[in-house]
């Protein structure tokens, strides 16, 4: 047995918080995946573009974006999501009475959307995120298809605005909290887990054979197929409680690399130590 498929998550599991790492070692693990033919796939919350921004070869590797809800492979398109017209007009109208969120973004397939009344400075912030992004008068006004929505508050209410908009929202959609205040209003059913077992059908690959990696709740699901899930230091106590095996090392150390080369040093070794 060997590991033959790769997941990570990347705020606050791969990167570090100035969205920075160490791409000399990366790149030379990338190597010996390849060499192993194992699958290198990023699974997060952020837009396509940003993703693929972050690596020198992205047209080699495999994309989970937006939380499950655009899967792109070696440049190919193999999943999107879209959440129906009427359902996403009524949920412009939920979000929009709730002040405690402060910010409002529309996931589209080909850009993401903010309010027009978003002041340059934050425009500018998630842009880091969002980098194929536009102002619009009204939310209501967009033209594409909808793939999420990517909310955020203060953190010490995250979890009870998700809550709540879960209890109002129609059941077709979920509210899942991704650390930092931010709340994502997903296609129930749609999660890095979904995605996950997409790949695994695609590619014949067994929940042992694959190593993932994630810090907060929207990569529960993942965590949980895969047989060598980690949750970073840094992560989510929840998180860590519901998974058991976690990274001594938090993700501005370099953690999720040093796992990966540790289990490139002993194969065999390393998959006793985990199982």
């Amino acid at each position: 047995m060997a590991i033959k498929m790769i997941v990570t998550d990347l705020d606050g599991t791969f990167y570090h918080q100035d969205l920075t790492y160490d791409k000399k070692r990366f790149n030379r693990l990338y190597k010996q995946m390849e060499e192993n033919d194992i699958h290198f796939v990023v699974a997060s919350g952020n837009q396509y573009y940003q993703l693929i921004s972050f690596f020198d070869n992205p047209e080699r590797m495999t994309f989970v974006s937006e939380n499950g809800g655009y899967i792109v492979d070696k440049g190919k398109e193999l999943f999107s999501v879209e959440i129906k017209k009427d359902i996403y007009h009524s949920i412009v109208d939920v979000i929009n009475h709730y002040p405690e969120i402060s910010v409002k973004i529309i996931c589209g397939k080909k850009s993401a959307y903010a309010p027009s009344e978003m002041d340059e400075k934050t425009f500018q912030f998630f842009e880091n995120y969002f980098p194929v992004m536009e102002k619009i008068n009204d939310l209501h006004d967009v033209d594409d298809q909808i793939i999420k929505f990517s909310l955020m508050c203060d953190e010490d209410i995250a979890d009870e605005i998700a809550i709540a908009l879960s209890q109002v929202m129609d059941e077709s959609l979920t509210a899942v909290t991704s650390g930092h205040g931010c709340i994502d209003l997903i296609v129930t059913g749609v999660h890095k887990g979904n995605a996950l077992k997409t790949l695994m059908n695609m590619w014949n690959i067994k929940e042992d054979e694959i190593m993932a990696f994630g810090d907060a709740r929207n990569d529960l699901e993942m965590l949980q197929i895969a047989r060598y899930g980690f949750v970073m230091a840094n992560g989510t106590d929840e998180l860590k409680e519901k998974i058991g095996k976690v990274v001594p090392f938090s993700n501005e150390e370099d953690g999720e690399l040093e796992v990966i080369e540790e289990y490139f040093l002993d194969p065999n070794g390393f998959l006793e130590k985990y199982k």
